[in-house]
């Protein structure tokens, strides 16, 4: 049966007006038809490898549910953070964890779920306000070399013992006089 009316559409593809013989006519030609065919096809090949991206992604986390012991590196992947996190959290004895050898420390399972367990009230320390000494109130680390005789590491692993305080102005790391002065008077005699 032949039509012999027009019905004016638009285009799926290029939104331009056409006349169409029919009513479920989607295209204005065969051009637009074979191109929304080809988008469909991309836009198709892009979400299935977004989805097999994901599973990759989401595979480690969901084999890592599993295990009671986590190496630093595991626990940084289950916690979403870095590895420089995990360990600083050990050293703030925030998370226990155990060494196995030099190159291996294990976390249990459970030490990460106690991080999650609600706690009566988490206070935050308040920052302690250090007043910070003045230049010509303090020695760079070149003249605290020269004037107690002392080599850079051997300053800066007596300022590590005694948490003495040290600052940066510009290019040089400040101490302060007095906190120096206190240390080689005491060793001095």
């Amino acid at each position: 049966m032949s039509s012999n009316f027009t019905v004016k559409r638009i285009c799926e593809h290029c939104k331009g007006i056409f006349d169409a013989k029919t009513t479920v006519t989607r295209f204005c030609s065969a051009i637009c038809n074979k191109r929304s065919y080809k988008l469909r096809l991309r836009v198709n090949a892009m979400k299935d490898i977004d989805q097999e991206v994901q599973t990759i992604l989401d595979k480690p986390i969901k084999s890592l549910q599993g295990k009671d012991f986590l190496s630093v590196s595991d626990a940084a992947k289950l916690l979403s953070t870095s590895t420089k996190m995990i360990y600083r959290m050990i050293a703030d004895e925030k998370l226990a964890a155990v060494n196995l050898s030099v190159r291996k420390t294990v976390i249990s399972r459970k030490e990460i779920d106690r991080l999650f367990e609600i706690k009566e009230q988490i206070k935050f320390s308040e920052e302690k306000i250090v007043v910070r000494p003045k230049v010509r109130d303090s020695y760079s680390m070149a003249e605290a070399q020269k004037k107690f005789k002392i080599s850079e590491a051997g300053l800066y692993q007596l300022i590590k013992r005694h948490k003495i305080s040290k600052f940066k102005n510009g290019w040089y790391t400040y101490v302060a006089k007095k906190d120096l002065d206190v240390i080689f008077n005491n060793v001095i005699k």
